[in-house]
């Protein structure tokens, strides 16, 4: 019988990680999660399109962005969560998070309201918007249409 090698361990203290985020570049997106709309990033020069914006072209590497909203989809994929990672465990309920891709060609990811799990189908339509959460912080919602 061969026996485990055991290592001595000891458990660290939990760590919270928070820091600010320069919004400069990006302003208009997250005033738009303010008012309830939803944001992409599209270069002016060569026409690429980016959720989450970026504030400068990945592609091409310009600089020259303009912004357009999304406010509609199809579901492609969804998934129920019962454990909530940090950050989230102080909702107390389980939640809907699904993908939906845009008519611009953007994925887009956020909370499927009002629905429950059995009547979701990959495919329906989705509008797109944002709220501010209990918790201050702004999030995407999805509903079916």
């Amino acid at each position: 019988m061969t026996e485990k090698a055991e290592y001595p361990t000891i458990k660290s203290r939990t760590l919270t990680l928070t820091h600010d985020i320069p919004i400069c570049k990006t302003k208009t997106y997250w005033e738009g999660l303010k008012a309830g709309k939803v944001h992409a990033a599209k270069c002016k020069k060569c026409g690429e399109i980016y959720y989450p914006p970026q504030a400068d072209c990945p592609k091409c590497l310009s600089s020259q962005i303009e912004w357009i909203e999304l406010s509609e989809g199809e579901i492609e994929t969804f998934t129920k969560v019962s454990l909530k990672p940090q950050g989230f465990n102080h909702y107390k309920e389980d939640f809907i998070i699904a993908i939906a891709k845009t008519p611009e060609g953007a994925k887009v990811m956020g909370w499927l309201e009002n629905t429950d799990v059995e009547s979701i189908k990959p495919g329906a339509h989705i509008k797109i918007t944002a709220k501010m959460m209990p918790d201050g912080f702004p999030t995407i919602i999805l509903k079916q249409a």
